[in-house]
């Protein structure tokens, strides 16, 4: 059973680092003028001033700085 979450952790951890690859990848292709698509600026933005306008935005901030550790 040990193995089964050890397993299903690593999993969780190296999808978050894909996630977060992916993300800075996003960014800079859309600083290069090159990755029109997708607004990861914009959506970053958008999260952010969410924070401070209702519980929800919280509750990203706290998901995200756990995804940070």
């Amino acid at each position: 059973m040990n193995t089964a979450f050890k397993n299903l952790g690593d999993f969780i951890k190296g999808l978050t680092a894909l996630v977060m690859s992916l993300i800075g990848l996003g960014i800079l292709l859309q600083i290069a003028g090159v990755g029109g698509f997708i607004d990861v600026i914009g959506a970053i933005g958008d999260a952010i001033g969410r924070i401070g306008n209702d519980f929800t935005g919280l509750v990203t901030l706290l998901v995200v700085l756990a995804f940070l550790k």
